[in-house]
């Protein structure tokens, strides 16, 4: 009689010994495919991912500017949105008459006019408001006037935006680039 055991480990044996060769030329052109395909498909958007996160960036703050317009001339209050351009915040502030009557700027405490920031990788390149080139704050006052304001952002893969705010009505205009010339030519 025959030992079964016998029998099964030669059959074991080259069971393991075929497996343990590695993959063949086929296999590894079929895996390599499989992941240029799938690269092809993912690889242009990641790139709307980074519009994504600016376009979300641009309407949250033309949110925030079109509250603070309207808030300044139903309050009969002068409003400012502050900028922090190397953390990427911005939060509205109200001119406020303080108890030993002097006057000071407050941080709004509002759900609509909290504290922001830009979303995902996109960034503030500058902020240039007419008459001040080096402060980084815009004012609404009770009149409905709104500093004359381009906000330049910059997205995660290096291109750059610009938000042009319309000093008569408070509205915004996302630019592709970095526009400049309509802050000297008053549009």
């Amino acid at each position: 009689m025959r030992n079964e055991g016998q029998h099964l480990t030669p059959c074991l044996s080259s069971l393991i010994t075929r497996g343990s060769r590695g993959f063949t030329l086929i296999e590894i052109v079929v895996v390599i495919a499989i992941l240029a395909i799938m690269i092809t498909l993912i690889a242009p958007r990641l790139g709307e991912i980074g519009e994504a996160n600016l376009k979300r960036s641009a309407r949250h703050l033309t949110g925030m500017i079109r509250f603070l317009h309207e808030e300044a001339q139903v309050r009969k209050k002068i409003y400012r949105l502050m900028f922090d351009i190397q953390d990427g915040r911005y939060w509205a502030e109200v001119l406020t008459q303080t108890s030993d009557n002097t006057q000071e700027f407050r941080r709004v405490q509002s759900a609509l006019a909290g504290e922001g920031s830009l979303s995902g990788q996109t960034t503030f390149r500058d902020i240039k408001v007419t008459g001040r080139p080096d402060e980084t704050y815009m004012l609404f006052t009770p009149d409905g006037w709104v500093e004359h304001t381009m906000i330049h952002l910059r997205d995660g893969s290096e291109d750059d935006f610009t938000l042009f705010v319309k000093p008569l009505t408070g509205n915004t205009e996302l630019l592709d680039g970095y526009v400049d010339e309509k802050l000297s030519n008053g549009e």
